[in-house]
């Protein structure tokens, strides 16, 4: 029976080394991922790039190195960059989730970049949830209206910083 070197035929047929195409993925992996950090602000205005966001993306992409390396082994042969590149991702991962709990970097102007997408979800949330309680609705009546407030607030803040 014939053995077929599986990576080397994806290597041919892709055109790129196996590592660079791990690169290459994390890197598209960590844009969409930061990307979808705002899916839930209630306007494209209440979109800032921040800190926080950053933190949560590699939180969320670090691990899929690992994934992807265990999962496919075959298509990464070199075990010392394996275990070189797992091990990285690990410390990624751990600091970004120490670096978000403790706020690290996170002054005055990245707590604003950070909070308005934050308050902005919750006007999200308010608008579109199906909420019937009449208390709820009272509640996200109230919350609607402060976080538009505090958002306002926060730009003028921001231009002032």
């Amino acid at each position: 029976m014939k053995h077929h070197d599986h990576s080397s035929h994806n290597h041919q047929h892709s055109g790129l080394n196996p590592y660079t195409g791990l690169a290459l993925m994390t890197f598209l992996h960590f844009l969409f991922m930061y990307g979808m950090n705002f899916l839930m602000v209630d306007a494209a205005s209440s979109i800032f790039m921040n800190i926080n966001a950053l933190y949560m993306t590699l939180w969320m992409v670090a691990p899929s190195v690992v994934i992807m390396i265990i999962l496919m082994k075959e298509m990464y042969p070199k075990k010392k960059l394996n275990v070189a590149l797992s091990l990285a991702s690990v410390l990624i991962f751990v600091l970004s989730f120490v670096f978000i709990r403790q706020q690290t970097l996170v002054g005055d102007k990245q707590f604003i970049r950070s909070m308005i997408p934050h308050h902005s979800g919750a006007i999200l949330m308010c608008q579109e949830g199906k909420i019937e309680d009449a208390e709820l609705k009272a509640l996200c009546a109230d919350i609607i209206k402060a976080q538009h407030n505090e958002i306002e607030q926060m730009k003028t803040i921001l231009e002032r910083l």
